[in-house]
């Protein structure tokens, strides 16, 4: 048939209605419609149970059609039932790379890795049941709402950020049940072109989207199950069943008064109509009972039934909604509405039964009412706005899938349908490396990766390219970036040594690099969230320990024929000359003068015998101000500050102006510390009294 019109079956436990519409000016027109009852109970709970049966109750349905519309009709939307109906809440969580705008093939690839999820949690949960042989269609997904970096969002699309997520219901039925809808139309044939859920279509049509800021319960109460769908937040947010529904209450009076089947189902049928109902039992016995009767005898059933509807629907929505909705023909059996709204602790107001009058956008065929036109005119209506599952036939690398289309349709199903996961089709950022240096963080970024090469019939596509039937596809997952990997040199900066004698012997300084305490090179390769430091030795103390001259604390240090403390700074070129205390004559400049030079670059040559200490003191002591650590000692009566705790004599002959020079008959310098004869490396204590004396060489 042309396209123009959509053929629709409602293949239910007691009855197949079938429903052409098609586009007119007015907007949707059924213009063709029929209704038959199943001779037998092929179906039982919504699950074809007799094949053969079905499908003939479907080619009766399908030939009376074409009789009416005079064409054959050979594609066909249908609903599955809620019987096998597993609805799976999921929620899940995908890095944006360095803010990049959000495109809509990432957001459904977000959607599907949501609906993959959903997927692994129910072959997880088979297993735990030991029921490893179900496998499940997903027969639509609903999105509940998306987040940008923690924050709840109306739409992703062009969005910057560091994260997104969504959370989703996906819906999903065992494929036995898809695939004996299949065989039974196949059988008749009939291609089948559009699935949806009974829950789905009627809410299509009875509650729209402009309702769904509403809390509403929907309840489709068939033969065999009653399937519910709740909307709140303008969206459906659950999907349930419960194994119960008119057939209950059908099989209740069967049992009462001994009567077959099809024969209670008419009995039932009458109790809202009729005030005394005749009948005879199997045994041929005649009775005639009051309508006030027959309701008692149902009452306990009815109960039960709304019971455990309200019960679900409640598990669904986590409290009572502020309205039911129920249609579909068991929704007109006697009591239901009053029992449901006291199960649900609702007002009788709060509890309507709608039919063919609320559903306002498709006109024609007005003697197509009561609650249980809904359903089939909902799967018309899904399948006409493309929001049903169509199936086709794709090759996803060299490998044959039947694809279940979500909306149209697109390369993502298909992918989805041959179990290739969603987070293959983009590459993962490598994982940063992360190091301090000196102190300061320093982020090493990882890879790229290469993104997926997806070829729809030889041409490069994105995901949301739309398929269809005998497509081929060819795909090849996504690279992930590498992992940073760092050396030494690239968080450190190229740090020129120095190149020194001492006693004439050549060195060079090199930079000190340390990595988490450890020296290396910066050949030397970083490990994630590692410290690193690094220096160049400057100081004579440094220098010396580095040259390996560990007895320099002992020793006399010159540079460049200047005796120097610890801590002069050493310079690139400089000469060195290192002896030991006991071998230094003290005339050693031609004047007999010592010279010394200090960290903070005081020298001091040839000056008068006294201590004029007040301006020199005052000097050093502002060059090490904000020091932690200072020694004071006694320089002949004098007080001499240091800002060092290891101090030795050499120190405090940096500070004095004590003449260095010998006068004349007088040399030999006697130093003591507290009255005992001392060297040039006796080491000081805060408190210590030195001596300097020149006297003659006798």
């Amino acid at each position: 048939m042309s396209e123009e019109f959509i053929f629709a079956l409602d293949i239910g436990t007691r009855s197949v209605v079938g429903v052409v519409i098609q586009e007119t000016q007015k907007g949707l027109e059924i213009i063709a419609y029929e209704h038959l009852e199943h001779q037998n109970r092929a179906m039982i709970d919504g699950q074809i149970h007799d094949i053969e049966q079905v499908a003939k109750a479907i080619k009766s349905c399908k030939e009376k059609i074409e009789t009416k519309l005079g064409r054959t009709l050979d594609r066909v939307a249908v609903a599955a039932a809620g019987r096998a109906l597993k609805t799976v809440r999921v929620k899940v969580n995908t890095d944006i790379a360095e803010y990049k705008e959000i495109h809509r093939d990432d957001i459904l690839r977000l959607e599907l890795q949501a609906v993959q999820e959903a997927q692994s949690r129910l072959r997880a949960d088979a297993q735990k049941e030991e029921d490893k042989s179900v496998s499940y269609h997903c027969v639509g997904y609903s999105v509940v709402y998306y987040e940008l970096d923690g924050f709840k969002i109306g739409n992703l699309y062009s969005q910057k950020g560091k994260n997104m997520s969504v959370e989703v219901i996906a819906t999903f039925l065992p494929r036995v049940v898809v695939d004996s809808l299949q065989a039974a139309l196949q059988k008749v044939g009939l291609e089948m072109t559009s699935l949806t859920l009974e829950p789905i279509a009627a809410s299509a049509v009875v509650v729209p989207p402009s309702m769904r800021q509403l809390n509403i319960a929907l309840i489709d109460i068939g033969a065999g199950t009653s399937d519910i769908a709740i909307t709140d937040g303008g969206a459906i947010t659950g999907y349930g069943m419960v194994p119960v529904a008119g057939d209950e209450i059908t099989e209740r009076i069967s049992q009462e008064y001994l009567l077959d089947f099809n024969r209670a189902e008419a009995i039932k049928r009458s109790i809202s109509r009729d005030e005394d109902i005749k009948f005879t039992d199997v045994l041929g016995l005649e009775h005639n009972i009051s309508r006030q009767e027959l309701l008692d005898a149902v009452s306990e059933s009815v109960q039960n039934l709304t019971r455990q509807i309200a019960e679900r629907i409640i598990e669904l929505n986590g409290k009572t909604p502020q309205a039911a909705i129920c249609i579909g023909g068991g929704s007109l059996t006697p009591l239901l509405k009053e029992m449901l709204a006291e199960n649900l602790g609702l007002s009788k107001q709060r509890v309507a039964i709608r039919g063919r009058e609320a559903i306002t956008e498709v006109f024609g065929a007005q003697d197509l009412g009561g609650p249980e036109a809904v359903t089939p005119i909902g799967i018309a209506v899904t399948a006409y706005e493309h929001k049903g599952l169509g199936f086709a036939r794709v090759m996803v690398n060299n490998r044959q899938v039947r694809l279940l289309e979500v909306n149209r349709g697109t390369v993502a199903d298909a992918l989805l349908a041959a179990g290739i996961s969603m987070r293959k089709t983009q590459p993962r950022l490598g994982l940063a490396l992360t190091v301090t240096v000196n102190g300061e963080l320093k982020i090493i970024r990882g890879g790229r990766g290469k993104p997926a090469v997806i070829k729809l019939n030889g041409h490069n596509v994105t995901i949301d390219a739309p398929v269809k039937h005998n497509d081929v596809i060819e795909f090849v997952e996504a690279l992930d970036g590498e992992n940073a990997k760092g050396y030494i040199y690239d968080v450190v900066p190229d740090i020129l040594p120095i190149n020194i004698s001492i006693n004439e012997e050549p060195f060079t300084i090199n930079p000190v690099i340390t990595l988490n305490d450890k020296p290396v090179t910066y050949y030397e390769e970083l490990i994630d969230n590692a410290r690193v430091l690094y220096y160049l030795p400057r100081t004579a103390a440094e220098v010396m320990e580095i040259a390996g001259y560990s007895e320099a604390a002992d020793s006399l240090i010159y540079v460049n024929e200047r005796l120097v403390d610890q801590m002069f700074e050493i310079g690139d070129g400089d000469d060195i000359v290192v002896e030991k205390a006991a071998d230094v004559s003290l005339d050693t400049g031609e004047s007999g003068e010592i010279l010394m030079e200090s960290a903070v670059g005081t020298e001091t040559g040839p000056v008068s015998s006294n201590l004029e200490s007040d301006s020199f003191f005052n000097e050093a002591e502002g060059a090490h101000e904000g020091q932690d650590s200072v020694t004071v000692v006694y320089v002949n009566d004098t007080r001499v500050e240091i800002p060092r705790n290891d101090v030795i004599l050499t120190d405090v002959l940096t500070r004095t102006n004590y003449p260095l020079r010998p006068p004349e008959g007088g040399m030999r310098l006697e130093l003591t510390v507290n009255g005992i004869p001392a060297e040039f490396t006796t080491p000081l204590k805060d408190g210590d009294r030195v001596s300097l004396e020149w006297k003659n060489g006798s």
